[in-house]
């Protein structure tokens, strides 16, 4: 088949929802994360990433160096931005595959949840990687996609879970959520236990295979590079599994899952998402107790044990990175799979409505698209709240850099070059109440919160030299805590008074919060 026949196939088979999915995550994208595109907004990772070649073989990504060399190296919030949206644009006209969504309305809708979920903007923090992760995603999604529609789409599958992982590892709740909702959806729509298991089996087959993959060509490449994982966020725990730790991989992962859903603080920014989110996600789960039983998928006694089996699995499916290693931090930017969780409640409402009529069905229309624009909608104002605060950080980390370096300069005995320790990362709350009027607001939110961008000599240090062309060297952390010990240091008074600089054994101390 030529390359122009080729095309022409696949432009056949891209259905009116697929468009509505992808120019509606394009649209609402740009228009949600603008101000992040637009803006030098910063993180404490993103000082040390304005270019970087995102080799990141150590922390189990072996291949999100390639992922992010599509767009840029460069720290470029537009581009890499762009990009990211373009990806999930493509993941959103997916999904509506993935769990056939039609019409015109309710692809407009996945579209929007998928591009303004709360975890995009966390990730839109950290823009220059966001197109990696992105893609990671989209990855992630036609995996299932192809091991669910092609009898020997698993294969494909196989590679497209491994690249997946390599670029970032928590986007394997995505797929596992992919294929218990896809099972359940089969369930409804009447698939015999022998057609189910079929699916089971390729699913398994991805799973394995995908991580399989993942693991070999991680060793692989660490050996060619004379390296090894560092064991951050548990990195090491991907290539020897203790099974030993499953108890408490699995008290993690439903802790985990419980704070997100009670106290995750994301689906309550404002009243009104609360109350929207609410009744999208009261509406999802009513449809489908309604068609579970239209459909009288009770007669069997396969399909309950599956139902019932799928539906407690979740929970750890969602967490899935917990399980496998129980201490690892589960911020923000591990809970885009919720996405999966939130279409698969759209997917509930399409099918509801082809079975019920027409008056019910416009009822159940109205308030499930009313809920579900007014959460979208809210998701994108929580977002630029996630922004308007990164600009603040910088505007406050600014000011701050720039009157230490004037204090520095004053600081009698000071000659540059000289070693810099700045002790206690932030100022004295006593003396700087903080001033962050968005913190209620982002209390679920990972990496957009918080007062200032700099919180150690190293962090300081690499703002000044990058913003203020302000050059020093700094100690090691072992080197800081000794003169933290020593009686000189006790005597100082934390900044801004003239006591909080001192130069002791040769290096200019600086206290901020002792």
């Amino acid at each position: 088949m030529t390359p122009d026949k080729i095309w022409f196939f696949l432009i056949k088979k891209i259905k009116p929802a697929h468009r509505y999915a992808f120019l509606s995550a394009m649209l609402i994208g740009l228009l949600s994360h603008l101000f992040a595109m637009t803006n030098n907004l910063l993180t404490t990772d993103s000082m040390w990433n304005l270019y970087s070649d995102q080799d990141m073989i150590t922390s189990g990504r072996q291949f999100l160096t390639y992922a992010c060399s599509i767009g840029s190296y460069y720290d470029l919030p537009m581009i890499n931005g762009i990009l990211a949206i373009f990806w999930l644009s493509i993941t959103a006209a997916l999904l509506t595959e993935c769990f056939n969504i039609e019409g015109k309305v309710l692809p407009v809708i996945t579209g929007g949840i998928v591009v303004t979920f709360p975890a995009v903007a966390s990730t839109f923090a950290y823009s220059y990687t966001v197109d990696g992760y992105m893609l990671a995603i989209l990855f992630a999604v036609l995996a299932y996609l192809l091991a669910d529609r092609f009898k020997f789409g698993f294969i494909a599958s196989v590679f497209l879970l491994g690249l997946s992982l390599g670029i970032y590892q928590a986007e394997l709740s995505y797929t596992i959520l992919l294929c218990i909702f896809g099972l359940l959806l089969y369930i409804l729509e009447g698939s015999k236990p022998g057609e189910l298991l079929s699916k089971i089996w390729r699913y398994i087959v991805m799973g394995i295979g995908g991580y399989a993959f993942y693991v070999i060509s991680l060793k692989i490449m660490l050996a060619v590079k004379n390296t090894a994982v560092s064991g951050y966020q548990g990195t090491d725990k991907v290539l020897g599994f203790d099974i030993a730790q499953l108890p408490a991989g699995f008290k993690a992962a439903w802790d985990n899952f419980y704070y997100f859903v009670r106290y995750g603080g994301i689906f309550s920014t404002t009243k009104a998402m609360k109350v929207s989110y609410l009744i999208f996600m009261a509406v999802g789960i009513v449809s489908f107790i309604y068609l579970f039983i239209k459909k009288k998928a009770y007669a069997s006694i396969f399909n309950i044990v599956l139902t019932i089996l799928l539906a407690a699995v979740t929970p750890f499916a969602a967490c899935i990175i917990s399980v496998l290693s129980p201490d690892t931090y589960f911020h923000m930017l591990m809970r885009m799979p919720w996405v999966a969780v939130m279409v698969f409640g759209v997917s509930m409402i399409s099918h509801f409505n082809k079975e019920v009529p027409i008056k019910a069905e416009t009822c159940l229309s109205v308030v499930s698209v009313l809920s579900a624009c007014i959460m979208i909608l809210q998701f994108a104002v929580a977002s630029n709240i996630a922004y308007f605060n990164l600009n603040e950080k910088y505007e406050k980390t600014y000011a701050m850099c720039v009157r230490l370096a004037d204090r520095i300069e004053q600081t009698e005995g000071y000659e540059p070059g000289m070693p810099i320790a700045i002790l206690g990362g932030f100022p004295d709350e006593n003396i700087y109440p903080h001033t962050d009027i968005t913190k209620d607001d982002l209390s679920g939110y990972f990496g957009v919160d918080g007062e200032l961008v700099c919180n150690s000599s190293g962090s300081y240090q690499t703002f000044m030299e990058r913003y203020l062309n302000f050059t020093f060297p700094v100690l090691t952390l072992e080197e800081e805590l000794k003169i933290a010990e020593k009686p000189e240091f006790a005597e100082m008074e934390n900044f801004p008074e003239a006591a909080a600089f001192r130069i002791i054994d040769g290096v200019l101390v600086i206290r901020l919060n002792g």
